[in-house]
């Protein structure tokens, strides 16, 4: 898959699995870039299934959040479903506390995540 510099991706079981590569996503440029390559790396006729593994992260503000929110509306615009795997307690909390735990599916696990895109 394409190389990016906030994000790594990988194909397993058909299912595009992207991670972030750093562990605090608060830096105002940094989010910004990182919104234009999870764009890129979820369009496409073959990115109808997308894991994000969030097993690197530790803070993620609201800012990085929007970028997420935008990512899933594009894969839900193309007829496609994400999941969120491998959250730590802290960044699960913003997603629980933000109710954002009702706007995407998270799995425990990646493994998990891609089982429930089979």
């Amino acid at each position: 898959m394409d190389q990016y510099e906030c994000i790594e991706t990988d194909k397993v079981e058909d299912v595009a699995v992207v991670k972030f590569v750093d562990e605090r996503m608060m830096d105002a440029a940094r989010i910004e870039q990182l919104g234009g390559e999870l764009m890129d790396a979820v369009s496409g006729d073959d990115k109808d299934r997308v894991v994000i593994n969030f097993e690197n992260v530790s803070f993620f503000s609201s800012a990085a959040v929007s970028k997420l929110l935008v990512a899933e509306k594009r894969i839900r615009s193309q007829g496609g479903q994400l999941r969120l795997s491998n959250l730590r307690p802290e960044v699960r909390d913003v997603f629980n506390l933000t109710k954002l735990d009702s706007v995407f599916k998270i799995e425990e696990e990646q493994s998990d995540a891609i089982e429930s895109l089979q």
